[in-house]
C-alpha cells in the first residue's frame, strides 16, 4: 500500500509539468518588459524589453505560442489630422531581436467637381500562430466630402499577409461593401466597416469579420463572416446571425463564444439583458444570462462577462463576471425601474463577490460547474486547471476538485498576463 502511495505521489508531481507542456506564460511589467515564467516552477525563464507605452495599453500587446511579441497601437477611421501627422509603427519581437514595422496609415485627398475625394487606410496587424508571417486587415475608405460633411463612402475591406518584416504582401481576402450614403454627414454613424476578431494565440486556420456601424447612440452589427484556410486558400462563410462581441473561438472557428452587451446609452448602464452565448453546429447555448442570474431589472447596474475562454477540448467555457457598479457606492434606479428593496439588497450582496470566475459545460449550459468569487480569469492550463488572479497573485485552480495552488507571481492586472 505504501509503495502504491509513493507511486501515486510521484505521478502527481510529474503530471503538472506534463499538463503545462505546450503552454507559455508571459507577464507584462513596468517600466517596459515582458517576463516569461516556467509554468511548472514559476521561475523566470527570460525577460524581453518592450516599449514603455505597451504597459499602459496591454490590449494592444499580443503574444503567440512560439514566443513572438507584437505591440501595435490601433488607429480608427476616419483619420484626424493628428493621426495622419503621427508616425504609426508596430514594435515586433521575432523571438531573437526587435524591429519596428510601419503600419501604412495614410490619407490622400483630391478635388472631384465641387467635392473632395478622401481615401483613407488604417491597417491593423496580427501575429500568426506558427510565427512564420504577419496577418494584416484594413478598411480602405473613399469618402466624398463637401464643406466638412461626408456625403457618401465606398469601403473595401482587405486581408493580406507578409513576412516578419512587413514585406512581400500576399493578398488573402477582399470584400467590397456597397456604396453608402452618409445621411447624418458622418459616415461612421451610418456606414459599415469590417471589424476583425482573431485568436489571441495568433491566427492559425480561422478568423472572423463583422460589418459594424458605430451609429450615433447604439452600434449596429450587420453581418458576420467566418474565414477559414484550407490548402493555402481562404474562403468565407456567412454566419446565420451577426456577432456582437466575440470573446473566444475554437482554432477552426467551429465553436464561438459571444457576448451580447447591454444596449444602454446616454448615461444608462442597464437597459437590456447582458448575455454570453456559445455557438456551435447551428446551436446557440446561453452560458451567462444577467437577468436570470441577478434579477436586477429595476436598478441601473449591469452584470456581464468581461472575458471568456474555451477549454482545450472546447467542451467548457470559463468566464469572468464583473459589474458596472461597485460595492458601497450609490446605485440609481434604471430608466424604467421601480424601487424594490429586496432586489436592491440582492444586487448589493452580489457586488461584494465580484469579480468572479464561472465555468459552464457546453452540453448542459444551465449547470454551473464551478464559481470562484473575487477572482479574474487568465485562461486554461489544461482540461482541468485554470490560471486565475486572486488578490493580485497568479493561482492555479483545479476545476474538478476546487484545489488551489498559489504561485509566487504577483501581477497588477489580469490583462497583463498572457497564457499561450
Amino acid at each position: 500500500m505504501r509503495k502504491r502511495l509513493v507511486t501515486m505521489s510521484a505521478w502527481l508531481l510529474l503530471s503538472a509539468p506534463l499538463m503545462a507542456q505546450g503552454k507559455r506564460l508571459w507577464v507584462l511589467r513596468s517600466p517596459g518588459e515582458m517576463v516569461e515564467y516556467d509554468l511548472s516552477t514559476f521561475a523566470v525563464k527570460q525577460t524581453v524589453k518592450v516599449p514603455a507605452e505597451a504597459v499602459q495599453s496591454p490590449a494592444n500587446v499580443s503574444v503567440n505560442r512560439v514566443g513572438q511579441i507584437l505591440y501595435a497601437p490601433t488607429v480608427s477611421l476616419p483619420l484626424s489630422d493628428e493621426d495622419v501627422a503621427a508616425p504609426h509603427k508596430a514594435w515586433f519581437w521575432n523571438g531573437r531581436s526587435a524591429t519596428m514595422i510601419d503600419l501604412g496609415v495614410k490619407r490622400e485627398s483630391h478635388a472631384t467637381g465641387s467635392n473632395q475625394a478622401v481615401t483613407e487606410l488604417a491597417p491593423v496587424v496580427y501575429l500568426s500562430a506558427d510565427g512564420e508571417h504577419l496577418l494584416w486587415f484594413a478598411n480602405q475608405q473613399r469618402r466624398l466630402v463637401r464643406d466638412g460633411l461626408d456625403l457618401s463612402t465606398s469601403t473595401s475591406w482587405q486581408a493580406w499577409q507578409t513576412d516578419l518584416n512587413g514585406c512581400g504582401r500576399e493578398e488573402l481576402v477582399t470584400a467590397n461593401f456597397p456604396e453608402c450614403r452618409c445621411e447624418t454627414g458622418a459616415c461612421e454613424e451610418y456606414c459599415p466597416v469590417g471589424v476583425v476578431w482573431a485568436p489571441e494565440r495568433g491566427v492559425e486556420k480561422s478568423f472572423l469579420m463583422t460589418q459594424f456601424v458605430a451609429g450615433q447612440t447604439t452600434p449596429e452589427y450587420k453581418v458576420s463572416v467566418r474565414y477559414h484556410e484550407e490548402g493555402g486558400k481562404w474562403t468565407g462563410e456567412s454566419l446565420p446571425e451577426a456577432l456582437e462581441r466575440v470573446l473566444d473561438a475554437a482554432p477552426d472557428g467551429s465553436v464561438i463564444v459571444e457576448a451580447i452587451p447591454d444596449t444602454g446609452c446616454c448615461g444608462w448602464s442597464n437597459q437590456s439583458d447582458d448575455q454570453t452565448l456559445a455557438l456551435s453546429n447551428g446551436k446557440k447555448r446561453t452560458v451567462f444570462d444577467e437577468l436570470e442570474a441577478y434579477k436586477n431589472p429595476d436598478y441601473d447596474v449591469s452584470f456581464y462577462t468581461s472575458n471568456a475562454r474555451l477549454s482545450p477540448n472546447s467542451e467548457s467555457v470559463a468566464m469572468t463576471v464583473v459589474s458596472t457598479a461597485q460595492p458601497n457606492k450609490p446605485i440609481q434606479l434604471a430608466e424604467q425601474g421601480d424601487a424594490n428593496p429586496e432586489e436592491s439588497q440582492q444586487t448589493r450582496k452580489a457586488l461584494t463577490e465580484l469579480p468572479a470566475v464561472e465555468v459552464k459545460g457546453l452540453e448542459d449550459s444551465s449547470r454551473r460547474v464551478t464559481r470562484v468569487p473575487h477572482a479574474t480569469l487568465v485562461g486554461w492550463i489544461s482540461e482541468k486547471e485554470l490560471l486565475i488572479v486572486e488578490d493580485r497573485m497568479l493561482v492555479i485552480y483545479n476545476v474538478a476538485t476546487g484545489a488551489r495552488r498559489k504561485t509566487s507571481v504577483r501581477v497588477e492586472d489580469a490583462g497583463q498576463v498572457f497564457l499561450r
